[in-house]
């Protein structure tokens, strides 16, 4: 896919965070925001009209992303409501998880110790 059509899929999380938003936790929306949510998605598709390339498995990819992000966002908001932990302990245990899954992949490709010379 072009980077035109990353754009329009950026644009498209935005506003699906936002409808899960007010599916999951009944948020309310106001109506400029979705004024502009519309402007901003018009915007991006018509930028990208005379260069939009499109193949199934980029398709695929992208809105695999625009879901993963979306319902990551989502599920912090909930387990932030949920878990009685501070900001700073959910970056903190989030970063943790991170690293156990990280850390190998920097080993294998010879990052750590680059790091560690540096």
């Amino acid at each position: 896919n072009s980077v035109p059509m990353v754009t329009i899929f950026k644009n498209v999380t935005n506003i699906a965070t936002t409808a899960g938003d007010w599916y999951f936790f009944g948020s309310t929306t106001e109506t400029l925001v979705v004024v502009a949510f519309g402007i901003m998605l018009t915007g991006a598709v018509a930028a990208a009209w005379n260069d939009i390339e499109l193949s199934w498995i980029g398709l695929f990819w992208m809105a695999l992303n625009c879901l993963s992000t979306s319902g990551y966002v989502l599920y912090m908001k909930f387990a932030t409501k949920t878990v009685k932990l501070s900001k700073f302990g959910m970056v903190f245990y989030n970063n943790i998880l991170c690293v156990l899954f990280l850390l190998p992949v920097a080993y294998y490709l010879g990052q750590v110790e680059v790091f560690a010379l540096t």
